[in-house]
């Protein structure tokens, strides 16, 4: 049988006009009442009553219509499983600094709604990663800044958190809503040097005379809050809706640091698992 064939019997039940139903199925009105016909020889039985006004669904045709609505219900969803299923896993890095969590939300999304695409995550400093797009290793990668030779590759802002005050859950702060900047004048702090709002953060603290006493350096968000954690001290850190352990987070009352993370993909060397995800 036809699929073809099945899916005009199904639009000519709907419309009950050949004319109209051969334009909604986009081909010639000979073509359409050809299929029809074939359709009737293979069941052999009438489908339609037809005269002058309009096409009417014979006794054997309304049998035959529901049937054909699962048919077609079916195959659609057969298409898509196997159309996913043997779609090249979707390559994406990560660089090291970011924190997970940060892109679980766009990658759960992108799994509900392409549950047989594997996809794969890579972490890696920014200069491989960029390397790996550039050698179409990977389809996209995440990072808090646009590339310099951005010519060649297109990016998109996912994200954008505020930096807060991330503070041991025993620490004075930790009964606060919000605090001024000022407050972390003369606090045991704990500086994120990778941070993409290192040097503004410096520059506003310098500019307002607020000098912390910093007393660890580390590189990304998980490991300064394990140091938070620790009691160590407290620093600033993207607000994620996510719970750390023994970690409160405060707003900054008098200022705004904007985290920002993009996606980074190559221009006009799009796979069909990354226009997926695009499209989210």
């Amino acid at each position: 049988m036809n699929l073809q064939f099945v899916k005009y019997f199904i639009t000519l039940a709907d419309v009950g006009n050949f004319t109209h139903a051969a334009e909604k199925a986009h081909v010639v009105q000979s073509t359409f009442s050809t299929g029809i016909k074939k359709l009737e020889q293979q069941l052999n039985c009438k489908l339609f009553y037809r005269d002058n006004r309009q096409v009417l669904l014979t006794d054997e045709g309304k049998q035959l219509l529901p049937k054909a609505k699962k048919l077609l219900s079916l195959w659609s969803e057969m298409e898509s499983i196997f159309s996913e299923t043997y779609l090249k896993p979707l390559k994406l890095g990560v660089v090291s600094e970011i924190d997970f969590n940060a892109i679980v939300p766009m990658m759960k999304s992108f799994h509900e709604l392409y549950p047989n695409i594997e996809t794969q995550i890579i972490e890696n400093s920014e200069m491989e990663l960029h390397q790996m797009l550039k050698n179409e290793s990977i389809d996209g990668y995440f990072q808090k800044y646009i590339p310099f030779d951005h010519n060649d590759f297109e990016h998109r802002l996912i994200r954008k958190d505020k930096l807060v005050l991330a503070v041991p859950a025993n620490h004075p702060f930790a009964t606060k809503n919000k605090l001024p900047l000022q407050a972390i004048d003369g606090q045991s702090l704990i500086e994120r040097t990778n941070c993409s709002l290192y040097s503004e953060v410096e520059n506003r603290l310098n500019k307002r005379n607020i000098h912390p006493n910093v007393v660890f350096r580390a590189k990304g968000d998980d490991m300064a809050k394990a140091l938070v954690a620790s009691g160590i001290g407290i620093s600033l850190v993207p607000c994620i809706e996510v719970e750390y352990p023994n970690v409160k987070y405060v707003a900054i009352a008098d200022e705004q640091f904007d985290r920002k993370i993009f996606l980074i993909w190559k221009k006009k060397s799009v796979s069909a698992s990354m226009g997926k995800l695009l499209k989210i």
